[in-house]
C-alpha cells in the first residue's frame, strides 16, 4: 500500500497565501498530474468559474481539510486490515489524498482501476465518516480482487464499465462489503458519508416502487451521463431532491442476487446477459 498525501502541501500552499489566485491553483494541480489528470474532467468540470468557487470556499473548509488528512491515513490502514481479515486478499491499492474544486468525494481510478482518490474539501472530519468511505472505496478493489480470483487477471476488459447493471453491481457490492468491514451502522451511513441527507434513505425506503420504475426506463431507453449523474453522482438528485439514490438500489440489487447465488458469485459474475437479466428482474420486484 502506498499513501499518496498531498494535504501538507496544500496546507503550506495555502497559509501562504499561494492559493488565493486560479494560477496559484494551477499550480498544486500541475504538482501531482497522477491525481488530477484523474480528478479533472469526468469528476469534475474544469472551469475558470468553478475554480473561483473554489478559492472562495476553501476558507470554510479549511479547518475540516486539515483534520480529514490527518484522520483518513489511519482509518484506511484500519480498513485495509479489517478486510485482509474479513477476506483474506490483500486490497495492495494506492490511495491519494488531495483537495479538488468540490466536486467529486471520492473515486476509484488509475491504469487497472486500483487506486482510491479522497477529495478532501468533500469529507467529513469525523473519524466514522472517514471510515465508511474508505471502506467503501477500498471495498470496490477488494471486490475487483474476488473477480480476478474467479474469473481470471483479464475479467475486466470484457465489462462495459458505463452500463447501468455493471454500476449497480460495483456500488452495490462496495457498499455491501464496507458493511462487513464496518459492522453495525444504520443503512444510511453506508452511502452518504456524513455528507449527504439521511432523508434520502427515508424517500428511498417511501417510494421504492417509483424509483425501480423510473431507474427501469432510463436503463431501457439509453443509458447517457447526465442520467449516470442523476442516479449515482453527487451532483446528481434533480428530480427527486436527494443525490445517489442509485446506491440504495445498488446495495438491494447485491442482497437479492446473493440470496439467489451466494454471496461469491453475486459480487464476482460480470457476464452482461446473466447481469442485464438480473438487474431487470429485481427492479420488476
Amino acid at each position: 500500500m502506498a499513501m499518496d498525501n498531498t494535504v501538507y502541501e496544500f496546507m503550506q500552499r495555502y497559509d501562504d497565501g499561494a492559493l488565493k489566485t486560479k494560477d496559484g491553483l494551477e499550480a498544486y494541480f500541475g504538482e501531482y498530474p497522477e491525481i488530477f489528470g484523474e480528478y479533472f474532467p469526468k469528476h469534475c468540470p474544469k472551469t475558470d468559474e468553478r475554480l473561483i468557487r473554489a478559492i472562495e470556499g476553501y476558507p470554510g473548509k479549511i479547518k475540516d481539510i486539515e483534520s480529514a488528512g490527518q484522520r483518513l491515513p489511519e482509518e484506511i490502514e484500519r480498513i485495509e486490515a479489517a478486510y485482509r481479515e474479513l477476506t483474506g486478499i490483500d486490497p495492495d491499492m494506492d490511495h491519494h489524498l488531495f483537495v479538488g474544486t468540490f466536486g467529486s468525494n471520492a473515486f476509484i481510478g488509475g491504469e487497472n482501476k486500483t487506486d482510491a482518490f479522497y477529495a478532501l474539501e468533500m469529507l467529513s472530519p469525523d473519524p466514522h465518516d472517514l471510515r465508511t468511505v474508505a471502506a467503501h472505496e477500498t471495498g470496490h478493489v477488494v471486490q475487483y480482487r474476488m473477480s480476478t480470483a474467479a474469473g481470471g487477471d483479464t475479467w475486466w476488459r470484457h465489462v462495459e464499465w458505463d452500463h447501468p447493471a455493471v454500476t449497480l453491481l460495483s456500488e452495490g457490492g462496495a457498499v455491501h462489503l464496507s458493511k462487513l468491514a464496518v459492522p453495525g451502522l444504520d443503512e444510511p451511513s453506508y452511502t452518504s458519508f456524513g455528507t449527504l441527507p439521511e432523508e434520502g434513505y427515508g424517500f428511498f425506503m417511501g417510494n421504492k416502487r417509483m424509483l425501480k420504475e423510473e431507474f427501469s426506463r432510463d436503463m431501457e431507453s439509453g443509458w447517457n451521463e447526465e442520467k449516470n449523474k442523476e442516479w449515482f453522482r453527487l451532483s446528481g438528485g434533480k428530480r427527486h431532491g436527494y443525490a445517489r439514490l442509485g446506491y440504495y438500489l445498488a446495495a438491494e440489487f447485491i442482497e437479492r442476487r446473493a440470496e439467489l447465488r451466494g454471496m461469491e458469485p453475486a459480487l464476482t459474475d460480470w457476464d452482461r446477459l446473466t447481469l442485464e437479466e438480473e438487474v431487470r428482474d429485481y427492479l420488476k420486484e
